[in-house]
């Protein structure tokens, strides 16, 4: 009876193997490697809005199944120019730990739109360059990672850190003749993200300030009065010099801030400078005519005293709904 059981079970593996040598070679399925991908931040600096760049040091570690380095083939995609020093590698039951650090400038769009309450995202962005999602998937080491204690940012305070890991989806084969043409390609993807907003607002004062000036002598034109009706000529005199004064303001704020691609908190600020002095320039314009025309001197200054109270009332409004939206914005 046993002699019967074993050659029974032999010809049931026989049949099996065929089956299964089909089956493998129908489906050959490569060995994924996961790698446990983490950061320490150690410090941030050069953040310039203007070039939409920023600097980074940061320490770089994986933990990947087997004997898969990832950091040697990880590439910073966003990195303008870049330096990795100190690597360090030791297998360990957990698979290889690597290390290495990891220094450079990096490429970031940054909208400056409501300066100075802007808060921004800086990211490094790091995908492999020898494997994709099917023989490598990424595993971010969120729960390790963090900033360093003594990170100090001129003119910035960090509000966040974490790292995410994905997979980012290429509608190319990179010219990989053995894949179609229409075929989709799948990698690996490491993002570092850093939530950043600015802490000084000494050089926004430092901006304004002038344009402040220059909008409350707009207003004080409304008070300026001559007995004779002349009230154009003195206020044409004061009003050009705060024209002149309030454009050359405008492109003291691009240089230091940089293009906005839109309107932002200074354009607004300074349009809305621009349109009282025009508004105080067609004021005077008209209780000149007015005045040759019939218009005693009293009835001018009264109508004056109204334009100053209200437009006074109506710039500081505007001023602090304007400021308002931008600090809500961010």
């Amino acid at each position: 009876m046993r002699f019967w059981a074993i050659i029974l079970c032999a010809g049931l593996m026989g049949l099996a193997a065929p089956a299964a040598a089909r089956q493998t070679a129908a489906d050959p399925r490569p060995v994924q490697s996961v790698c446990s991908m983490g950061v320490y931040l150690g410090d941030l600096y050069d953040i310039d809005t203007r070039a939409g760049r920023f600097g980074a040091d940061v320490w770089a570690w994986s933990v990947c199944t087997g004997d898969r380095n990832a950091l040697q083939t990880a590439e910073w995609l966003n990195a303008h120019e870049q330096v990795q020093s100190l690597e360090y590698a030791d297998p360990t039951p957990f698979g290889l730990w690597s290390q290495r650090k990891v220094a450079g400038v990096y490429r970031q769009s940054l909208d400056v739109r409501n300066y100075p309450f802007d808060r921004h995202t800086l990211r490094m962005i790091v995908e492999d360059t020898a494997d994709d999602a099917t023989t490598l998937q990424y595993v971010a080491d969120d729960r390790r990672s963090s900033v360093s204690r003594t990170l100090a940012v001129d003119g910035w305070r960090v509000t966040g850190f974490a790292v995410q890991a994905r997979e980012e989806v290429y509608t190319t084969a990179f010219g990989d003749p053995s894949l179609p043409d229409d075929v989709t390609t799948i990698y690996p993807h490491l993002e570092i993200v850093i939530d950043i907003e600015r802490a000084d607002l000494w050089t926004f004062w430092k901006l304004v300030a002038p344009l402040y000036i220059a909008s409350m002598l707009t207003l004080l034109t409304f008070l300026m009065h001559d007995e004779e009706g002349l009230y154009l000529s003195p206020r044409l005199g004061l009003l050009a010099g705060v024209l002149f004064a309030i454009v050359l303001n405008m492109r003291s704020v691009e240089d230091v801030v940089g293009e906005t691609g839109g309107l932002g908190l200074m354009d607004n600020i300074h349009l809305l400078a621009l349109f009282f002095a025009v508004l105080a320039i067609a004021a005077a314009a008209a209780w000149t005519i007015l005045t040759r025309n019939g218009w005693g001197s009293a009835r001018v200054r009264r109508w004056d005293k109204r334009f100053f109270l209200s437009g006074s009332i109506v710039y500081l409004v505007l001023n602090a709904v304007l400021i308002g939206a931008a600090v809500q914005a961010g």
